[in-house]
């Protein structure tokens, strides 16, 4: 269930995480926020009573740290197909059994208050709305357009679709 080492750091990213990653040479790790404040308007509406307007607020929160991660993954992908490699899509502690506790190892190997974000004693980040993830990388990784057909999580709240489950 080992990843592997990584500046002398042992991750636990399960089975699927680790086959998916199979064949990387190297690894990039990414954290992203869109920090305090939609997270901070999403809460006042919603403690305004207005419901509609604080869901969709939080809603478009999610998709714009969402869209933040996909840039910056579309950023890896250029750098390192100058050297001919490619990359495997993002993994992130809590996604396909990779235990959320795996974060405080990931965030270790950033600066203390990277992008000014804090990790709970929980293994949550605040702000909520950021990302953390791990990206293979290599001439022989592969990257899926869709992988929750391949993840065993058929309850998650971030699964892509559930037509797979009737399978």
């Amino acid at each position: 269930k080992d990843m592997g080492s990584m500046e002398g750091i042992q991750f636990r990213t399960g089975d699927i995480i680790k086959r998916m990653l199979a064949g990387a040479e190297a690894y990039a790790i990414l954290i992203v926020t869109i920090g305090q404040g939609p997270e901070s308007r999403a809460r006042q509406l919603l403690e305004q009573g207005e419901f509609l307007e604080g869901y969709i607020t939080d809603l478009l929160a999610s998709a714009l740290v969402d869209s933040v991660a996909d840039q910056v993954q579309e950023q890896i992908r250029h750098l390192v197909a100058e050297q001919g490699w490619v990359i495997s899509n993002r993994y992130s502690p809590g996604y396909c059994s990779w235990d959320v506790s795996e974060q405080q190892k990931l965030f270790s190997l950033f600066p203390e208050n990277s992008c000014n974000i804090q990790l709970t004693d929980s293994s949550l980040m605040t702000p909520i709305k950021s990302i953390s993830a791990l990206i293979g990388l290599g001439p022989s990784v592969r990257f899926q357009d869709y992988t929750c057909e391949i993840c065993s999580m058929k309850d998650c709240a971030y699964r892509k679709t559930r037509a797979t489950e009737s399978r």
